[in-house]
Order: structure tokens, then C-alpha cells, then sequence
């Protein structure tokens, strides 16, 4: 009899195992976990995440590194958990937003929702850089959003098959591009497309010419010492990072912007 109880035991709590609560019911909901190194995984028990769980491990695992190269990071060792959700929804639940993907960067939780439709497919490189910068560099000040969003954008460096410095050329032609006040002090009031492209290229460009540790100061001490840390006026960059796109690309990439500013896919 008490090996029968304790058995029933065993069984109860194996199924309880990894449940949620809804509408006064316990109902079960199994996720796989894994840990490679420092970074956890988990995903769904069941649908696409779930079925491609190998190539998004792999995925995330090759954009850290990519991530500390671009930064001139030689590792990232902070614990870290990866977590995959179905939806938007789900990502809801979690973070309380409706986005493709959210770092948390206390708890130390990168969310990512992965499913068929081709709007969510993971931005894994784009936050992963959120996470390794701010563990690393600390949280950027208030003017340093476009830089915080650039340099995670300049991480995918791709957007319906342009790079950043082919946008960034289109949208100097069209004389689209932000003025740099507005995107320095209002960075998430500007059109989206517009201003993540942009940030991207002028933190590429600055990377390229002046090298990580001054990009880090910038972060640190934010825009208004731009000139103190580069020994130059922001004015003076900006026309050579025009002019190097302009270089680049002597014919306007053939964007359709229409189709373009609905996100990239």
C-alpha cells in the first residue's frame, strides 16, 4: 500500500509538472529546455519553433558570436536564457507586448516568437545585441536609443534584401532622412523604417572609421559629447557618411517603399 500511494504520488506530480493555471483548471503545457554554455534554451512542446529547435540553437548560438565581433567583444559569458513563443500573443503574456521579439534584459531573457508566418520569423541577431551590449556597455541614456536600436539593426544588416548603407542611400535621395536632433531625442516617435536604417548606417560607419571604443563612449556619455570623443563635428561625419553611401551605390537602390515600410521580411 505505501509503495501503491507514493507511486500515484510520483504520477501526480510528473503531470503537474510544467503547468499553468487557466480558468480554475490546471492544464498542462510542456516545454523543452536546453543549455549549451552560458545560454539556456526553451521552446514550445509542439509547432514550428518546436520542430526547428536544432537550427534556431544553432542560430542564436553563431549571432553571439557574430555579435561580440562586431563589437570587438571577445566572448559573452553572461547567463542568459533564450525563450521561443508561438505568437504574438503569447509574447503578450510574457512581456506585454505584441512585438517578434523582446530582451529582458534584468531577468536576463531574450523572447523570440517563431512561426510560420513569414512576419515572424525570429529577429534573433537584432536582440541578442540588445542583450550583449546593455549587460556589457550598461544601459544607454535617453539620446542614445538610436544608437541602442542602430547598432542591433546594423547586426542584421538586412531588410528586404538591401543592406543598411543601400537604405540609407535611398532615403538620402529622397530626402527622407531624420534630422539628427529628432532622432537623438525622440528616436521612437520617428517613422520606424526610416530611423532604424538610419541608425544603423551612421553606427556602422562609425565603427568602420573610428573604431569600437569611441561607439562605447558615445553610448556612455550620449550625443552631446559627439565632438569631444571624435575630435570632429557631427555635421562634418554626416556628409562623409552620405557621401561614402553615395560612393557605394552611384545608382539609387530601386526601393519600393510602399512595399518597403510594411517591415522587413
Amino acid at each position: 500500500m505505501g509503495k501503491f500511494f507514493f507511486f500515484l504520488v510520483a504520477i501526480f506530480l510528473l503531470s503537474c509538472h510544467g503547468s499553468l493555471v487557466k480558468e480554475n483548471r490546471w492544464m498542462r503545457e510542456k516545454q523543452y529546455v536546453k543549455t549549451v554554455g552560458n545560454v539556456s534554451f526553451t521552446f514550445p512542446g509542439k509547432g514550428y519553433a518546436h520542430d526547428n529547435r536544432d537550427r534556431f540553437v544553432e542560430d542564436c548560438l553563431k549571432a553571439i558570436k557574430s555579435n561580440c565581433a562586431l563589437i570587438s567583444l571577445p566572448s559573452y559569458t553572461d547567463t542568459i536564457t533564450i525563450q521561443f513563443v508561438r505568437d504574438r500573443q503569447e509574447m503578450k503574456k510574457y512581456t506585454g507586448l505584441r512585438a517578434g521579439g523582446i530582451p529582458m534584459i534584468q531577468p536576463k531573457i531574450v523572447y523570440l516568437v517563431a512561426n510560420t508566418d513569414p512576419k515572424d520569423q525570429p529577429p534573433i541577431k537584432h536582440e541578442l545585441m540588445h542583450m550583449i551590449t546593455m549587460t556589457t556597455w550598461g544601459y544607454p541614456g535617453a539620446d542614445s536609443n538610436w544608437m541602442n536600436e542602430g547598432l542591433a539593426a546594423y547586426a542584421e544588416n538586412n531588410c528586404n534584401g538591401f543592406t543598411d548603407e543601400a537604405i540609407y542611400r535611398y532615403l538620402a535621395d529622397k530626402d527622407m532622412l531624420v534630422p539628427m536632433p529628432a532622432l537623438t531625442t525622440s528616436f521612437y516617435k520617428q517613422p520606424e523604417m526610416i530611423a532604424y536604417h538610419q541608425a544603423a548606417y551612421i553606427v556602422q560607419y562609425l565603427l568602420s572609421h573610428y573604431g569600437v571604443e569611441k561607439l562605447k563612449a558615445l553610448w556612455r556619455q550620449g550625443f552631446a559629447s559627439f565632438e569631444t570623443i571624435y575630435g570632429v563635428s557631427f555635421d562634418r561625419v554626416q556628409n562623409a557618411i552620405t557621401g561614402k553611401a553615395r560612393q557605394d551605390y552611384p545608382k539609387v537602390p530601386a526601393i519600393n517603399w510602399d512595399t518597403f515600410q510594411e517591415g522587413c521580411l
